[in-house]
């Protein structure tokens, strides 16, 4: 098992466990077996691919998986490079730029390659290929058809 692999899931949990929406959670670990996305940006230095790849992710989420981000079963994260928290959540999974990561419970996928290739040029073929490791991850039963 690799190094990278464990501060992954090390993130995984550091962030599931967090407060995101900025309400107490009656139980903080009721969404650990939730799809977690999380797209990492600097916002010093701005990234148009990056931008495609947050603009891309958030059309999928909202088109295809809604009742499932409303539910709590996918949660999309939104990490910034640039602030205090960010840089130790990039440092603990050895990231350092604008990327994409898909991940429930230990399993770990890195979309950043396939998003630098295809957000900007092949945008169909970049949610085509996030939709696959979304559905891989989610359970059979959640599924969308």
């Amino acid at each position: 098992m690799s190094l990278s692999f464990l501060y992954y899931v090390l993130m995984l949990f550091t962030l599931s466990t967090g407060n995101n929406s900025g309400q107490l959670r009656k139980n903080p670990m009721s969404h650990l077996g939730a799809v977690q996305i999380y797209y990492f940006y600097d916002s010093r230095l701005p990234s148009a691919i990056g931008e495609a790849m947050d603009g891309l992710t958030q059309d999928l989420l909202n088109k295809q998986y809604a009742e499932l981000v409303q539910n709590g079963d996918i949660i999309y994260h939104q990490i910034d490079l640039a602030s205090p928290v960010g840089q130790q959540v990039a440092h603990k999974c050895n990231i350092t730029m604008t990327g994409l990561v898909v991940g429930r419970h230990t399993r770990v996928v890195n979309l950043t390659q396939n998003g630098y290739s295809y957000a900007r040029s092949e945008p169909l073929a970049f949610q085509k290929n996030l939709a696959f490791h979304i559905n891989r991850l989610l359970p059979a039963s959640k599924r969308p058809d």
